[in-house]
């Protein structure tokens, strides 16, 4: 289910910068249509609204899914149309500009690809290069085909395409952060999330530890399933699994404003805070009785279980090492002593 969650966003995002991009490459390109219908650039008018055509039949390969194609099909258009735009209006109209915004996408494409071959991204760094110095050097030693073009469509150009590729830049950087940001906080919380019953680990716990500011009225209890190998043993490990998903989520829903987290194999940690109505034995006590009324229905099998609690209050200075070791020892104490009982 998460894998498919995960998949689902991935093309969420993808779909929604394709689209983005598509229509801000559509509506650039009418910009250009009207100056050129304007300044009467026929031959460039001319090309400008078959490349709109083309920006249009590319909606529809966005929807179905052909996001690679739809990049490689984007990129060698402007690859074509800076080259023609840039001989014909020069070089300081700053159509070039697109050479460098185009290697951050090809990075970008790259990186959201199922394909991933970063070799076809240098690739692209490479001929938007040699485009880039190959035009330079053309604009540099022959007049643009349409001479003497007005000073303020020149700047209109240049200043437009500084801020259409300097914010592309950002925009792209800012969607692949804010993903790169959402797989880190999710590989976070999977590390600190046991896998079977879906509460925190004990790195979850450390986490806890460090984080909290206010301890001096904390109570930290360890508990453990009593006899739990002899349920492994009986009715198999599936069974063992369901029974401690099961204390988890009772442990959960009793100790409500509690820390609950498996501490490894059948052993729980809870930090409660030690205040309110109730003291934290009568928390911690009215917890293990819940568990030794249930009975936990498993497939065809009614288990009845015990829980042994070991509980110490939190001193001043204490690591989170030691304060576990304090409640274990009070906890093999109460197992040693009869079980299904909280030590404090």
């Amino acid at each position: 289910m998460a894998a498919n969650v995960d998949k689902k966003q991935h093309y969420r995002t993808i779909e929604k910068t394709c689209y983005g991009a598509n229509i801000i490459y559509l509506i650039l390109h009418v910009f250009y249509l009207v100056l050129f219908i304007v300044n009467h650039y026929d031959i460039l008018a001319y090309v400008t609204g078959g490349i709109i055509a083309i920006y249009i039949l590319f909606f529809f390969l966005i929807k179905a899914r052909k996001y690679y194609i739809y990049a490689l099909c984007c990129g060698n258009l402007f690859f074509g149309y800076i080259s023609v735009t840039t001989i014909m209006l020069g070089f300081n109209t700053g159509f070039h500009f697109y050479l460098i915004g185009l290697c951050v996408v090809s990075f970008f494409t790259t990186y959201f690809s199922k394909f991933r071959n970063i070799k076809g991204s240098i690739v692209w760094v490479g001929l938007s290069l040699t485009i880039y110095l190959t035009l330079y050097l053309v604009t540099t030693f022959n007049k643009p085909y349409y001479e003497n073009i007005p000073q303020w469509l020149e700047m209109t150009l240049f200043i437009t395409h500084a801020v259409v590729v300097f914010g592309f830049i950002a925009i792209y950087l800012v969607v692949f952060l804010r993903y790169a940001m959402s797989l880190e906080n999710k590989i976070v919380n999977e590390s600190r999330t046991d896998e079977l019953t879906q509460i925190s680990n004990r790195y979850g716990l450390y986490d806890y530890f460090e984080n909290e500011d206010n301890k001096s009225n904390l109570v930290l209890a360890l508990f453990d399933i009593d006899d739990f190998k002899n349920i492994n043993d009986t009715y198999g490990h599936a069974v063992g699994d369901d029974v401690l998903t099961k204390v988890a989520n009772l442990a959960v829903f009793t100790l409500k404003d509690s820390f609950v987290c498996r501490y490894g194999g059948e052993e729980f940690v809870i930090v409660l805070r030690n205040e309110g109505k109730y003291s934290f034995f009568d928390k911690l006590e009215e917890f293990r009785k819940s568990v030794e009324k249930e009975t936990f229905e498993v497939g065809f099998n009614k288990v009845k279980i015990t829980v042994t609690i070991g509980a110490a209050k939190y001193t001043n200075g204490i690591s989170l090492e030691k304060w576990v070791e304090l409640a274990d020892e009070r906890m093999y104490t109460g197992k040693n002593t009869g079980k299904n009982k909280t030590v404090i």
